[in-house]
C-alpha cells in the first residue's frame, strides 16, 4: 500500500466549511468568480493518513452560482499530486447540501495510483456553531490488501469559532487498511493569511505500518481573488 491515500477537495486542507464559505459571496448574484490559493504545510496529513512533510501547494477555483470546478496541486516529494474536481452546492439560510466529483492524479507512478470518487456534503450552522458532514464513495486503481478497490469515507466535523474537531472513518475495502481518526485543531486569520494548527490521532491504520499514530501539523494558507 502506497503512502498517499487521497482526499476530498473539500478536504484538501481547507475543509468543507471553508469550501462552502467561499461560495457565499458569488452564489447569490450568479456571477462567474475565479479565485486562487497557495500555502505550505509542515506535514501533509489527509483523512488521517500522513502523506509527506514540508509540502507546498496551490490551486485555482471557478464558481458560478452554486456550481464549482477547480484544480489543486501539491509537491509530494516524488513528483506532483494534482486533484481535479467539480460539483454543486446549494445553500439555504443556515444550511447547505452538495454533491461533487474528485479525481486524484500523480506525475510519478511510483508514488501512488489514481483515485476517483463521488462526494456528498451537508451542513448547518447556528451562530458560531456549525456541523459539517461528508460521505464519499470511490475506486482506487491500486487496490487494497484484501484485493478490493472500492472504498468509502465518512466524516463529521464540529466547528465553534476557529476551533474544530473531526472524526473520520474508512469503509468498504479500505476499512482494514485505513482505520479511523480524530483531528482537533484551530484556524485563525492573521494579516490576510489563514493559519491552522492541528493534532491528528489515527487508529488501526495498517497503511501507516503502526496500529496507532499521533501527529501534529501547522499550515499557512493564502486565498486571493483573480476575477
Amino acid at each position: 500500500m502506497n503512502n498517499k491515500i487521497l482526499g476530498a477537495v473539500a478536504s484538501t486542507v481547507l475543509g468543507t466549511t471553508l469550501l462552502t464559505a467561499s461560495f457565499s459571496a458569488s452564489a447569490d448574484d450568479h456571477q462567474l468568480a475565479i479565485s486562487g490559493n497557495a500555502g505550505i504545510m509542515s506535514d501533509y496529513i489527509f483523512r488521517g493518513i500522513i502523506q509527506d512533510d514540508a509540502v507546498g501547494n496551490g490551486g485555482v477555483d471557478l464558481e458560478f452560482g452554486g456550481a464549482y470546478a477547480g484544480v489543486w496541486a501539491a509537491d509530494v516529494g516524488e513528483g506532483i499530486e494534482y486533484d481535479l474536481y467539480g460539483g454543486y452546492i446549494h445553500e439555504f439560510e443556515s444550511a447547505y447540501v452538495g454533491v461533487g466529483y474528485t479525481a486524484y492524479r500523480y506525475t510519478e507512478a511510483n508514488f501512488d495510483d489514481d483515485y476517483d470518487e463521488i462526494n456528498l456534503y451537508a451542513g448547518a450552522s447556528m451562530g458560531e456553531l456549525a456541523i459539517d458532514l461528508e460521505y464519499t464513495v470511490g475506486e482506487y486503481d491500486g487496490g487494497y490488501s484484501n484485493g478490493g478497490d472500492d472504498y468509502a469515507f465518512t466524516a463529521v466535523t464540529g466547528n465553534y469559532g476557529g476551533a474544530y474537531i473531526t472524526y473520520g472513518d474508512w469503509g468498504k475495502d479500505a476499512s482494514s487498511d485505513m482505520g479511523s481518526y480524530f483531528e482537533v485543531g484551530y484556524t485563525m486569520e492573521l494579516g490576510g493569511l489563514e493559519l491552522t494548527g492541528a493534532i491528528v490521532d489515527t487508529t488501526d491504520a495498517d497503511a501507516l505500518n503502526e496500529p496507532d499514530e499521533t501527529q501534529a501539523y501547522v499550515s499557512i494558507h493564502w486565498g486571493f481573488d483573480i476575477l
